[in-house]
């Protein structure tokens, strides 16, 4: 006869046993993490590839690309409008809509009324409650703070130059730069013909982190979202869904630090400068051709504002 003994872990061997599954935890969570980014990062692609062909289908229909913004009843050569509140009609974002298969949510904006520019503008705004809502497709998912809000990750643009050459400042606040020479801006007819350097040598849409962040004189209720109009004086010149290749990727321009992913806002960071991205090394761009390219952060400063040009001439260097 004989018994059987069980043996039980000791403490030590329990200590070592759960030292090793850390270690291997440890080893698994930074690829676990960068499949999912790469996950994130293709998703995000595919939604820009999607806009920019919906772009030339609207460009097939139209014989021209969408306006980047519609004003009605500017005033100057340096475009103003004469009711900052009033005269903005629909972007860019709204116009393309029946061309990515969301046609029943543009029937319900009415584009021949004003279109809220920031969610300041929230009461007698005929749009806006169709502007708040938030869509799921103008957002990055590498992006931890879209969910739930309305702005978006995907910036039109309206070209690109150094900020002392090119586009109209405004008086009260010189970071604020309207440019006119890409593909998308201020009351824009563009056609593919227009574009003389070239569709593959030319921004279309750009990925931005800016604009759930830009408040520009303080607090959330001055913030812009995927669908909002255009506030243009001569004093303040303000847009969320045109940018331009002024400042390097992912480099904020005014001394501005870049943000932290748990940051929801900070103040006086002009959206329409800047791309950038939650992306390591760099953000996503269309190019005029509806290729998606990746730029880095270290691309040429001179080539990234000569590529935001539709027709300079230009880049000598060639695209990105």
């Amino acid at each position: 006869m004989y018994s059987l003994r069980h043996r039980a872990f000791t403490l030590i061997e329990l200590l070592v046993v759960i030292a090793i599954i850390a270690i291997l935890i440890g080893l698994l969570l930074p690829a676990v993490q960068k499949v999912r980014e790469a996950a994130a990062r293709s998703t995000c692609q595919n939604k820009m590839k999607q806009m920019a062909l919906a772009m030339h289908s609207a460009h097939d229909v139209k014989n021209q690309f969408p306006s980047g913004q519609e004003v009605v009843n500017l005033t100057g050569s340096c475009p103003a409008q004469s009711d900052p509140w009033t005269d903005a009609r629909m972007p860019w974002s709204v116009a393309m809509l029946p061309y990515i298969e969301q046609g029943s949510l543009f029937s319900q904006f009415n584009p021949n009324t004003s279109f809220a520019t920031n969610r300041e503008q929230g009461s007698g705004a005929a749009n806006y409650a169709i502007q708040s809502k938030p869509l799921s497709m103008f957002q990055c998912p590498s992006d931890p703070r879209m969910p739930g809000t309305n702005s978006s990750n995907y910036i039109a643009v309206a070209g690109g130059g150094s900020p002392t050459a090119s586009g109209c400042v405004s008086t009260n606040y010189a970071e604020f730069i309207v440019y006119g020479n890409g593909v998308f801006f201020v009351n824009s007819k563009t056609r593919i013909t227009d574009i003389t350097d070239g569709t593959t040598n030319t921004y279309m849409l750009a990925e931005s982190k800016y604009m759930v962040l830009d408040t520009w004189s303080g607090g959330q209720n001055k913030q812009g979202f995927w669908s909002a109009g255009v506030y243009l004086r001569a004093d303040w010149r303000y847009f969320c869904n045109l940018t331009a290749a002024v400042e390097p990727i992912n480099k904020p321009c005014c001394g501005i630090a870049d943000y932290t992913p748990t940051t929801l806002r900070q103040s006086e960071a002009p959206v329409g400068r800047t791309f950038g991205s939650f992306h390591t090394g760099g953000c996503n761009v269309a190019m005029a051709d509806g290729s998606i390219r990746f730029l880095p952060n270290s691309l040429d400063i001179n080539i990234h504002r000569q590529v935001g040009a539709a027709s300079d001439g230009l880049p000598a260097g060639g695209a990105p």
